[in-house]
């Protein structure tokens, strides 16, 4: 039984992988990783989030910080790729947690 559940969920993983929403979402993800100006933003703004942590753990005002992170954010959203990226990533992101869920369901019917 548990070599025919876990063939069963490589088939969904198979098929996530040929749907055309992940196809997009792979070929998105390369271009996205190819623009350097997108890229500098994301690193920009992860350098920027992890000073955040660092100085709100110290206790120290972050309202500057936070600023300027929003700033790059405004400034990330106006590439259409990166939108297109984060939606496509978003409906991927859904869709596998909706099959998390059937499998979590599916196994927790089966031990009860």
């Amino acid at each position: 039984m548990k070599d025919n559940l876990l063939n069963c969920i490589d088939e969904v993983i198979s098929i996530i992988e040929s749907s055309n929403e992940y196809q997009k979402y792979q070929t998105i993800s390369k271009k996205m990783k190819n623009n350097s100006e997108v890229m500098n933003l994301i690193s920009s703004i992860k350098i920027l989030q992890q000073r955040l942590v660092k100085e709100q753990s110290l206790g120290n005002n972050i309202s500057e910080i936070d600023e300027e992170i929003n700033k790059k954010l405004k400034l990330l959203e106006e590439y259409p790729i990166y939108l297109e990226y984060t939606y496509l990533q978003e409906d991927l992101n859904n869709s596998i947690f909706l099959v998390k869920e059937k499998i979590e369901n599916y196994i927790n019917n089966l031990t009860n």
